[in-house]
C-alpha cells in the first residue's frame, strides 16, 4: 500500500502514524497493532510487542540490583540494519533511555544492559551488566572474528551500528538494509547589521549618572557564526556560536542643585567597543521552503576600548568653574548578558531581530548598571551543509 505519511523525522519512536492514500484524502490513523511495517524516506519501522528495560540510568538514581527491570510495550521500532541479521532501536519516552533489539524469527529480543551500584571496600561504585555482549556473540556467531570486536562494543547507536557493519563486512556478500547514520550538520557564515544601545544606572552618590538623559546609540555590528544543527526532529534544534564586534557611545546630561543659588551641570560620555562571544540555542520551525527560528542564550563581551568622560560645570553666585575627569573610576572589562531573538532563514540568507541585556560598565558594588541593545541582523551562510 503506497501513499503519504505525516513524517516528523521522529527522535522518539512513534506510536501512531497518519496515512493518506492520496494527498487530499482524509488521514487514517494506524498504530503498531494495525501494521507489520512501514517505510518513509530512508527509514523503516517495524511493529512489535517488545520488552523495554526501564531501570534508572542517572547516577544519583542507580540501584544496587543488577537485574534489568522489564515492562512490555507495543510500538514501532526503527530499523538500523535489516538482512540476515537485523538491529532495531527504541527510545523510551518516559525514561529518555535507548533500547536495542535483534530479531529471532518473528520475535524481537531485547539486548540487555544496565548500570547499577555495587559495594566495594565500603563504597558504592558504578558497574555494568553487559548481557548484550553474550547475546550478540551468539547472534553473530557465523563471523568467526566477531569476538575480539565485541569486547570493545559499547551499548549505543554508534557502538552497535559499528559491530553490525563489521559483521556484514566479515560475512559473504549479501543484501541488507542499513539506516543512513544522521550526523550533526555544520553551517558557517557571516552576518552584519545595526545595533541600538541604551544604558541605565542606579545607585547611591551617582546622581549625575542615574538622572542623566542618555541618548540611544546606533552603531554598526558584524560577525561570524558556526551553527551546529542536531539530527532528528526535522533538524529543528541547533547550537549557534558567534564571534562579533559591537560598540556603543552615549552622552547624557544631568543638573543638580548644590546650595541655594548654586547648581552643577554634568555632561557624561560613556562608550565601549567590544568583542562578543555568543552561545545560543536555536529552535527552527519549517514553513514551506523557509524556517522561522527563535534564539536564546548568553553573551560574553570583552572590552577592547572605552569612552569614560565627564565634565562638571559649577555655578555659584555668578561664578563658574569646570572640572573634567572620568565618569567612573572602576569599569567592567568583561560583561555578561542574556540574548533573545527571532528571525527567518531562506536558503543561505537570514534576517533576525534580537534583544540583549547585559550587566553594564559599572564595576562598583553600590552602582548597578545595564546595557540594553536591539539588533537588526542580516546573515549569509558561506558553506554547503557539511
Amino acid at each position: 500500500m503506497n501513499g503519504f505519511i505525516d513524517y516528523r523525522n521522529w527522535e522518539k519512536n512513534p506510536d501512531i502514524i497518519n496515512f493518506r492514500d492520496a494527498i487530499n484524502s482524509i488521514p487514517v490513523v494506524y498504530n503498531a497493532i494495525d501494521l507489520i511495517e512501514f517505510k518513509v524516506k530512508d527509514e523503516i519501522y517495524a511493529s512489535g510487542i517488545i520488552d523495554v528495560e526501564v531501570s534508572p540510568s542517572r547516577i544519583e538514581k542507580l540501584q544496587e540490583d543488577p537485574s534489568p527491570q522489564i515492562v512490555a510495550d507495543t510500538t514501532f521500532l526503527q530499523t538500523l540494519y535489516k538482512g540476515k541479521r537485523s538491529l532495531y532501536y527504541y527510545y523510551n519516552k518516559s525514561d529518555n533511555k535507548e533500547n536495542f533489539y535483534v530479531k529471532q524469527d518473528t520475535v524481537f529480543e531485547l539486548l540487555l544492559y544496565k548500570k547499577y551500584l555495587k559495594k566495594f571496600e565500603g563504597r558504592a561504585v558504578v558497574v555494568e551488566n553487559k548481557q548484550y555482549l553474550g547475546q550478540l556473540a551468539l547472534y553473530l556467531d557465523d563471523c568467526v572474528s566477531i569476538g575480539t570486536k565485541l569486547e570493545r562494543t559499547t551499548y549505543g547507536k554508534k557502538g552497535l551500528e559499528k559491530i553490525f557493519r563489521y559483521y556484514y563486512e566479515c560475512s559473504e556478500p549479501m543484501e541488507f538494509f542499513q539506516k543512513k547514520v544522521e550526523k550533526v550538520t555544520v553551517e558557517v557564515g557571516v552576518f552584519t547589521g545595526a545595533s541600538f544601545s541604551s544604558v541605565k544606572f542606579k545607585g547611591e552618590n551617582f546622581g549625575y549618572l542615574e538622572n542623566a538623559d542618555f541618548n540611544r546609540s546606533a552603531n554598526f555590528t558584524a560577525g561570524l557564526f558556526l551553527n551546529l544543527v542536531l539530527p532528528r526532529n526535522q533538524r529543528k534544534w541547533s547550537f549557534n556560536s558567534e564571534l562579533l564586534f559591537a560598540s556603543y557611545d552615549v552622552k547624557g546630561r544631568a543638573e543638580e542643585l548644590v546650595v541655594t543659588g548654586g547648581n552643577s551641570t554634568t555632561t557624561t560620555e560613556i562608550g565601549s567597543s567590544q568583542i562578543k562571544i555568543n552561545n545560543l540555542f536555536r529552535f527552527n520551525y519549517p514553513v514551506g521552503n523557509s524556517y522561522l527560528f527563535l534564539n536564546a542564550g548568553i553573551s560574553n563581551s570583552f572590552a577592547v576600548s572605552e569612552k569614560n568622560y565627564k565634565m562638571v560645570v559649577w555655578k555659584f553666585n555668578g561664578f563658574e568653574t569646570t572640572d573634567e575627569g572620568k565618569a567612573l573610576n572602576d569599569t567592567r572589562k568583561y560583561e555578561q548578558g542574556i540574548v533573545l531573538g527571532m528571525g527567518l532563514k531562506y536558503k543561505r540568507y537570514s534576517f533576525e531581530i534580537r534583544f540583549e541585556t547585559g550587566n553594564g560598565i559599572s564595576d562598583y558594588g553600590s552602582l548597578a548598571s545595564s546595557t540594553n541593545r536591539y539588533y537588526l541582523l542580516f546573515g549569509y551562510r558561506l558553506n554547503k551543509r557539511l
